[in-house]
């Protein structure tokens, strides 16, 4: 099965994500050190999930798992049905690229592009014509309220602005799954309630929204929380339900 036939799954009713038994294991030394530990669980299409739990306690390590960067050591882990365990490098790349939005604490901008050119890279990888590309960087940047500054290099921007040009970016392939780890983590209250209202639109469009946060305000904006401890799941909630006693 290719990555095409997982993009075709992304518009229709299928399962987007499957965990099952999912753990993923470092060695050091003699010891095994589990990051991820006997993870199962189900996402489905058009949910807003956000992942919570102490410094250390797995929730990147999870999200990496979910969005193709790491490969599970033990147990399953199907995309729509595809079992990522079996694609290849090439494969794996290709599904990121075309299906999956990354939005990152740390921006991983490059720095000599304008914020026009660093959101049409993704374009430029996956051999979108020139117009194309023009004409989807103008409508991601209009999106994000930063038409005036497509020429500003990430040093010419504010640290706000720069996390709404990697929303820019992390939609501009229109992928149909949403990754954040901590969005608004480096950003003031103001910038950090605009990127907050940005995810909010995301989801409100039908996009799967999945968000690492410390933040107990963030995760509340979620339809659900999970909450993770020494690499497990140690309690499912909704988000109405949660308060600083249940972390």
């Amino acid at each position: 099965m290719t990555g095409e036939l997982i993009i075709d799954g992304f518009m229709t009713g299928a399962q987007v994500i499957k965990l099952k038994n999912v753990s993923k294991i470092y060695q050091v030394g003699d010891q095994p050190v589990y990051a991820l530990a006997n993870i199962t669980e189900h996402i489905k299409p058009g949910e807003y999930v956000a992942i919570m739990g102490p410094s250390g306690s797995g929730k990147s390590t999870l999200l990496n798992v979910l969005g193709c960067l790491l490969r599970p050591t033990e147990g399953s882990y199907q995309l729509n049905g595809q079992e990522i365990n079996t694609l290849n490098d090439s494969e794996l790349s290709k599904l990121r690229q075309s299906v999956i939005g990354f939005i990152f604490q740390s921006f991983h901008l490059i720095p000599r592009l304008t914020a026009a050119g660093n959101v049409e890279l993704p374009m430029i990888f996956a051999g979108i014509a020139p117009q194309v590309r023009q004409q989807r960087v103008t409508q991601a940047l209009e999106a994000v309220g930063l038409t005036a500054r497509s020429h500003h290099r990430p040093d010419q921007l504010s640290v706000g602005q720069r996390q709404r040009v990697v929303i820019a970016r992390a939609t501009v392939m229109n992928p149909r799954l949403i990754l954040a780890d901590e969005p608004t983590g480096n950003l003031d209250s103001e910038s950090g309630k605009q990127i907050l209202g940005l995810l909010d639109q995301l989801y409100a469009l039908g996009h799967t929204l999945i968000i690492v946060t410390h933040d107990i305000n963030v995760a509340h904006r979620a339809e659900r929380v999970l909450v993770i401890s020494d690499g497990h799941i140690v309690q499912r909630t909704s988000s109405c339900n949660l308060t600083p006693e249940s972390l």
